[in-house]
């Protein structure tokens, strides 16, 4: 008799459930995706590039040091993390369906934060040691923009930085959650 009263059996329900969440779910991930692509905008444009020499064939950062070739990594840091926070916590403000907008802010943060490494990283210079090897001595070249060392045997993408912005975006998503609207709600005098 309840097929024919139209009440909403459990099929109903779940069809209508996936049918909200699946619009959240891609926009939550276009919204990571363009973020992190503008953040690799952002950082290869304020990234200044170190130089080095071509000596025998190879590239050498100079002057040679820690500082000048982690400046890449923790202009990368500064930007992904509090970008990874405030997505999150926007995404979180979207009550409703909280599992799946974890996982969706987990997977699409990881995504995000790939895709700012690859935009950065193709607006900036291309390979040093590359170019080195057919340039004559002492002859200055820039460095790349990567997330490690400029040293021999490096691969650029191979880096722990890339937990920036998934690490900012669950201490949003956790915030959002565990505060709530509860900061934002008036409390009555009376």
């Amino acid at each position: 008799m309840s097929d024919l009263t139209g009440a909403a059996g459990p099929r109903d329900q779940v069809t209508g459930s996936t049918g909200r969440v699946l619009p959240r779910m891609l926009t939550i991930l276009a919204a990571f995706v363009v973020g992190g692509a503008a953040a690799g905008v952002l950082w290869e444009r304020l990234w200044d590039a170190p130089t080095g020499v071509a000596f025998e064939g190879r590239w050498y950062l100079e002057p040679a040091g820690p500082d000048f070739s982690f400046e890449a990594i923790a202009l990368y840091v500064l930007i992904a993390f509090p970008l990874g926070l405030v997505l999150a916590v926007l995404a979180g403000l979207w009550r409703g369906h909280e599992t799946a907008t974890v996982v969706t802010v987990l997977v699409a943060a990881g995504i995000a934060a790939v895709a700012m490494y690859a935009v950065g990283s193709a607006l900036g210079p291309p390979d040093p040691q590359a170019l080195a090897a057919g340039q004559p001595d002492y002859t200055p070249l820039p460095g790349d923009l990567g997330l490690t060392a400029p040293d021999e045997g490096r691969v650029q993408w191979h880096s722990t930085a890339f937990v920036a912005l998934p690490a900012g975006a669950m201490a949003g998503l956790v915030g959002s959650y565990l505060l709530g609207n509860r900061g934002f709600a008036r409390r009555s005098r009376g």
